[in-house]
């Protein structure tokens, strides 16, 4: 195909350089283009044939390393097992929030076929599944009849890390061909407009691009997320179903309760009183999760809370662990710290606020003993405020070996911004997709930003040749940037495939574009503007269209190791954006470069030079606005960073974030750590 292409490109410049014909220079370059699109289509069917040669049982158990891989990293990073796993204990759920227990056993003979084999290791009473730590896996899989589990618990009591401990539990027991753990923040789904599965498979194709890709043939016309749901190789785990609006939580558990077929495991967490209100809505009907059993997160002990934190701070014995001593007298009181400290989340916070790391000495910390000061902190809002205050600058507080290019300060004030953005903006949604930072701009300001860089552009560089000639060509590229840039990517690019009809159809259009320039040049000057003026803006707009059409309409990537993170998902996009951008402008210039010499006298040579060099790859970069996210991401980053709102590297920023714990990653977003820091920043 190579080969191909440099005869191509040989043919056109030989025929240029001996000033044939319009028609005998297109007649040499179709045989060209024939054999081009033969071995691209070989090419694609080979590529096709690969991918179809993969079972779905093959793609779940990619799937499933893949997924493991993610997630033993993000309980890395969050520090889950630093120094050990924080024990999480549970008790049964209240019996009105859950199926009765006797149809939850008869569902399970039933959804088994009578003829099960686990009869026995199923809990004969709901006080049979109260257990702790790693338990939670059998208490899902063998424990309960249905696999179907509510957890609930307070905010920060430790649901989604138990949430993470259950799905890498579960990823170590599959065996190969069966379902895959997935854990989803339900707060990107919206109930009332999206059903269940459509919103998994979109969930699904977002966090790992692989599953964007065609499944194979035997399945039918289906991508792979959408296959694996069908055929019950995804083990749903949605955490947080209080994160949904109040008016949509009952219409999500129906939604669930009548999407999953009997026998699909799935696992829900949410807040205790949010998940009574979902379920008894005001001037509702009740709704429950249909074979459901439930569990509900207990506060940690006194003696856990102070285990753990010494255990942190060194161990018993050591000047670090000393400093504690005035909190621990307190715990199992009533006192407003030892109220506080009864969740994994506060505790968490205290050990990375008050216990040196590595490399640190106590020396410059705060001490821990002012959690004590009732005067100060009267309450336990109070003491949990002060922690989530004091987070930010402890997470970017200077370590040796760990030096950070942001100060605490300009931190906190890019991730408040970024907190309200998705507090305000994206409606409480926790997932910061980088795709979407756009929206924290007004619509129409990115879009006059858009037309204004495109128009100036093209209006400088042309201005010496005319203000008749730099009008019209700046109109022409504010008009095509103004429509593009309204019409951002849902979501970024991955992988981009040429059409052959869409070739063809952009073919055309730059010949005509071609065509009216030639003719524009060779009018009177007179008429140069009113053809500038009326012609470009028209002919541009057009143009807009067949770039997305001679760039190819689908995004895929077969690649199933890869996670999807923001920062591949950006290189792909970009890598995209650029090409789009160079391949607009070498067709469009190719053609420019065969028809108007031929067609133009002397004095059009100069406008070509301008055409070729400065109007193409402007409509290029503009058509590649429509095709790839990256361009609208880098136009609002920008502009917020030239207002002070965020760094310059934003990706960067981001990605230090989350290895400081600031942030976690759930696919191909990024998200605050807890919902409540989140909403506690939202509000600075």
């Amino acid at each position: 195909m190579g080969l191909v292409l440099a005869g191509m490109c040989g043919t056109l410049w030989a025929g240029h350089t001996r000033r044939s014909g319009v028609a005998e220079s297109l007649g040499t370059l179709l045989p060209a283009l024939a054999g081009l699109y033969l071995a691209w289509e070989g090419f694609r069917a080979d590529r096709v044939e690969a991918r179809q040669d993969q079972g779905l049982a093959e793609v779940a158990d990619q799937l499933a390393v893949t997924v493991r891989e993610q997630w033993d990293e993000e309980a890395r990073i969050r520090r889950l097992n630093d120094p050990y796993p924080l024990s999480v204990c549970w008790a049964p759920a209240d019996p009105q929030l859950t199926e009765d227990w006797r149809r939850l056993r008869a569902l399970g003979l039933d959804w088994s076929g009578g003829t099960s084999g686990e009869l026995e290791g199923w809990a004969a009473e709901p006080s049979d599944l109260a257990g702790a730590g790693t338990e939670i896996a059998d208490v899902l899989l063998r424990r309960t009849p249905t696999r179907r589990l509510v957890v609930l618990g307070g905010a920060g009591s430790g649901k989604t890390m138990l949430l993470v401990r259950l799905l890498l539990a579960v990823a170590d027991q599959r065996a190969p061909g069966g379902a895959v753990p997935v854990l989803l923040p339900l707060a990107s789904w919206n109930p009332s407009a999206q059903n269940l599965h459509a919103w998994l498979a979109e969930r699904l194709a977002q966090d790992y691009v692989g599953l964007r890709a065609p499944a194979p043939a035997y399945v039918g016309s289906m991508n792979r997320a959408r296959a694996l749901l069908e055929h019950r190789l995804i083990l749903p785990i949605l955490d947080g179903l209080d994160e949904l609006p109040p008016t949509a939580r009952a219409v999500a558990l129906d939604e669930i309760s009548r999407a999953l077929p009997p026998g699909q495991s799935v696992v829900v967490s949410s807040r205790v009183a949010e998940y009574q209100q979902a379920q008894s809505p005001a001037g509702g009907v009740p709704v429950k999760l249909a074979g459901a059993a439930g569990i509900e997160l207990l506060p940690l002990t006194a003696g856990e809370t102070a285990a753990y934190l010494t255990r942190d701070a060194g161990g018993e014995h050591t000047s670090s662990a000393a400093r504690w001593e005035r909190v621990l007298v307190r715990l199992g009181s009533d006192a407003p710290v030892a109220r506080a400290l009864r969740t994994p989340l506060m505790v968490f916070l205290a050990r990375t606020v008050y216990n040196p790391r590595p490399g640190e000495t106590a020396t410059h910390l705060p001490d821990p003993a002012e959690l004590c000061d009732e005067d100060r902190l009267p309450t336990q809002s109070a003491v949990e405020r002060h922690l989530l205050d004091a987070f930010i600058p402890a997470a970017y507080r200077g370590r040796p070996g760990n030096a950070c290019r942001w100060s605490a300060q300009r931190a906190e004030h890019a991730l408040a911004f970024l907190a309200r953005h998705l507090q305000h903006t994206l409606d409480g949604t926790p997932d910061l997709a980088w795709w979407q930072l756009h929206k924290a701009i007004h619509r129409r300001v990115h879009q006059s930003l858009l037309a204004t860089v495109a128009a100036s552009a093209v209006g400088l560089s042309t201005l010496d040749e005319g203000p008749g000639t730099g009008v019209g060509f700046a109109l022409t590229a504010g008009v095509l940037g103004w429509h593009t840039g309204g019409k951002p990517r849902w979501l970024p690019a991955v992988a981009f495939r040429w059409s052959w009809a869409g070739f063809t159809l952009g073919l055309l259009w730059a010949v005509g574009f071609g065509v009216i320039l030639a003719l524009s040049v060779r009018a009177a000057p007179e008429f140069w503007l009113l053809t500038g003026l009326l012609l470009g803006p028209v002919t541009g707009a057009c143009l807009g269209h067949g770039v997305v059409t001679l760039a190819g309409r689908e995004a895929r990537s077969p690649d199933l190791a890869c996670t999807g993170g923001p920062a591949t998902l950006a290189r792909r996009d970009r890598r995209v954006f650029w090409r789009v951008t160079l391949e607009f402008a070498f067709g469009y210039g190719l053609v420019l470069a065969v028809v108007l010499p031929d067609l133009c006298n002397g004095a059009a040579v100069e406008a070509f030079r301008i055409s070729v060099l400065v109007l193409i790859p402007v409509f290029g970069m503009c058509g590649a606005f429509a095709y790839a996210s990256w361009g609208h991401y880098m136009l609002a980053r920008c502009y917020l960073t030239l207002r002070h709102r965020l760094p310059r590297n934003l990706l960067a920023f981001l990605a230090d974030a989350h290895q400081r714990g600031v942030l976690r990653q759930a696919g191909a977003v990024y998200q605050f750590r807890h919902i409540d820091l989140q909403h506690h920043l939202a509000q600075r």
